[in-house]
């Protein structure tokens, strides 16, 4: 436990200031962050198909491509970027007989996974970027997405206080296992005491800034045109609730493929913590359904 808490302060202190910062910054992380997911999904599927070395250094390389280019192209251009890719990964199997193409399908597997899940959580951050909106100029002209700081907080914090509230109310009160098979320790009374602690603290946040920020900003923050605040406090209510939901199913779901590898974390970059995608596995579905309602509200990409 001692070192789960240094593990996680040591985090803090590296990634606020890039999730603070975003543009640039934020998309150089995530793009490591990614190609250090895609090698831990290699190396995961070594433990049973052997494959050549030489892949898990240079297929991750594929993932980091999409997320950088996350930051200045549109979807469009990400998804020929994305054929492109798999182009390449369709012949490798005709030069590599080591390689076959059920190999290629998880390569795809893993680079929309680690790839396009971690550009989505760029995008958001970034998605003044993508309209050259409004920003807080600071530290001698450096730009500060603002708007985009706030959805990614949002969107963070439910999925943090989710699996914060899940865990510790599941260890005090979890007497029904919630998938006893895919992950033993996670309760039912665990699982709705987060659902609720991160669809109520997404939805304090976003209405608490209804009436600090400026009027610009707080325009420019609201998911939906609803004037009336309390009408509009329960769609953020039920937009929180959705992104709880999900990263409790990306949680499952990422340990559902590490039970059908017979392993117990990712990698090891993060003592007590696991790997890169043991940390974000929650992150990367609560993202995507965040800029999917995004994208049902309006917004292009």
């Amino acid at each position: 436990m001692k070192q789960r808490v240094i593990t996680a302060i040591l985090m803090a202190i590296v990634f606020i200031p890039f999730f603070f910062l975003g543009g640039w910054f934020i998309t150089f992380l995530f793009s490591i962050l990614s190609y250090i997911a895609m090698y831990e999904l290699i190396t995961m599927y070594q433990s049973k198909k052997n494959i050549p070395n030489v892949c898990k250094y240079i297929i991750p390389l594929f993932s980091s491509i999409i997320v950088l280019f996350s930051s200045f192209a549109t979807a469009e251009d990400i998804i020929y970027v994305l054929l492109v890719e798999l182009m390449f990964l369709l012949i490798l199997p005709i030069f590599n007989k080591k390689i076959e193409m059920k190999d290629v399908i998880f390569f795809i597997f893993g680079i929309i996974y680690s790839g396009i899940g971690f550009a989505i959580i760029v995008t958001v951050r970034n998605i003044e970027m993508l309209y050259q909106d409004a920003s807080i100029r600071l530290f001698d002209g450096l730009n500060i997405y603002a708007v985009g700081l706030i959805l990614f907080i949002f969107v963070l914090l439910s999925t943090m206080l989710t699996d914060i509230a899940a865990y510790q109310f599941g260890i005090k009160f979890g007497k029904h296992k919630l998938c006893p098979s895919i992950s033993p320790k996670k309760s039912i009374e665990g699982s709705i005491a987060g659902t609720i602690a991160g669809a109520l603290g997404g939805t304090l946040f976003m209405v608490i800034l209804q009436f600090t920020l400026s009027k610009e900003y707080a325009n420019a923050i609201k998911l939906f045109k609803i004037d009336n605040i309390y009408l509009y406090a329960l769609a953020i209510f039920g937009v929180a609730l959705l992104l709880s939901i999900a990263g409790q199913l990306g949680d499952l779901i990422a340990s559902k493929i590490k039970r059908e590898y017979n392993i117990k974390d990712y990698g090891k970059i993060f003592p007590g913590h696991g790997g890169v995608l043991d940390r974000f596995d929650s992150s990367i579905y609560s993202f995507l359904v965040f800029i999917i309602i995004l994208m049902i509200s309006g917004v292009t990409f």
